[in-house]
């Protein structure tokens, strides 16, 4: 589906968007075996820098006291896979 871009960079989002959201945040919580307290952000942002991807969603898990733990994937929210967070989850956790 094309996307249709407006001004000041925001886009349309296509169907499915807040279900695929939900979905990143419950497949994040059980990856990792977290608690109902730990906050998941999951948000899309576009690039414009050159050799920047288009777009990438960022998973952020944030905790009290804690420094976040940030993944990002090179794709727009619904297409993000389990196996690609994974491996998103499994990199940030490993550096």
């Amino acid at each position: 589906m094309p996307k249709i871009a407006l001004p000041m960079g925001r886009r349309v989002q296509r169907i499915g968007y807040p279900q695929a959201v939900q979905e990143l945040k419950l497949q994040t919580q059980k990856l990792l075996g977290l608690s109902n307290d730990v906050t998941i952000s999951v948000s899309e942002l576009t690039c414009r820098e050159p050799g920047c991807p288009d777009v990438e969603t960022v998973v952020a898990i944030l905790r009290d006291g804690e420094k976040p733990i940030i993944a990002r994937i090179h794709k727009s929210i619904p297409d993000v896979t389990l196996d690609e967070l994974k491996e998103a989850l499994d990199l940030r956790l490993r550096t």
